[in-house]
């Protein structure tokens, strides 16, 4: 174990094995750090944090704030991670609102600089947040979600397994497992083939996500006839997970993004042509 000579570390947090304490680092009383965690000059893991092992906590982060809410009781829940998680600089996480109730972050996640994590969320394993990302009170975060820098997330919303969210985006839907999402206009584009086919889906199950996303947004059925073709032509694989998650919704679904029909212009000749010429279109772009 080290720890700086200038690092406020409480008697009464419990530290693992080989910790790392930098300076004007503050570890606050009840806290529970597992084996090899570092925590770097200037963050602050406050009361409340029950960290797993090789944990990282980069510079002024601040872990284990109380949430920020209106009516927040004068009792507040906790905050639980797991395992080989990276908090990077000016992160914050903060603690669940409620008492016998916790934030979880499961394990290997990478928080980039000045990303925020609110209360009562809860984290998969393996994910991403890039910087500036910003996660509302009471997100689900699924595996694998890739959520790209400056995208603010709305209170209540989940982001599905495998989910890319690009920068910027504004989410106040549900982002279904394995979609796609343009940041500027928020709407899904696809799937999320490259991250598929990295994450070792075969060609088979990709193929039965393009089919099942045909069923989602190309067919035109109303949403009650899509729950139930889901439910009568995928039972199995990751066509199965989307079904399942879709079924759980409660705020709605991002929807498609579809460009509109490309208008038709009317190209006008000097006076003495023909009428005929009159009549060439073109397409414009």
């Amino acid at each position: 174990m080290s720890i700086h000579p200038l690092a406020a570390v409480s008697s009464e947090a419990r530290l693992g094995v080989g910790v790392t304490v930098g300076a004007f680092a503050t570890v606050e009383a009840g806290v529970e750090l597992g084996d090899y965690c570092v925590v770097a000059s200037g963050a602050i893991v406050k009361r409340g944090v029950r960290a797993g092992c090789h944990n990282e906590f980069g510079e002024h982060c601040v872990v284990g704030g109380a949430p920020q809410h209106a009516a927040r009781p004068q009792q507040v829940g906790t905050l639980a991670i797991g395992d080989h998680n990276v908090f990077r600089e000016y992160v914050t996480v903060h603690r669940a609102l409620k008492p016998d109730t916790a934030t979880t972050i499961g394990d290997h996640n990478y928080v980039m600089a000045t990303a925020h994590v609110g209360h009562d969320c809860v984290v998969g394993n393996n994910c991403i947040f890039a910087n500036g990302a910003l996660l509302g009170g009471h997100v689900t975060v699924e595996d694998r979600a890739f959520v790209s820098g400056a995208v603010a997330v709305h209170q209540f919303c989940r982001i599905g397994r495998l989910a890319m969210v690009g920068g910027h985006a504004r989410v106040v839907q549900d982002i279904p497992p394995y979609m796609l999402v343009d940041g500027q206009s928020g709407c899904i584009v696809g799937l999320n083939i490259v991250g598929l086919k990295r994450s070792g889906h075969g060609a088979d199950e990709i193929a039965e996500l393009k089919a099942a996303y045909r069923t989602i947004y190309r067919r035109g059925l109303p949403w009650k006839q899509v729950l139930e073709a889901l439910e009568q032509e995928f039972h199995g694989g990751p066509a199965l997970h989307l079904r399942r998650f879709l079924n759980a919704g409660t705020r709605g679904f991002a929807q498609e993004r579809r460009a509109p029909p490309a208008p038709t212009l009317r190209l006008r000749t000097a006076d003495d042509d023909t009428a005929a010429d009159l009549s060439v279109r073109s397409r414009a772009g």
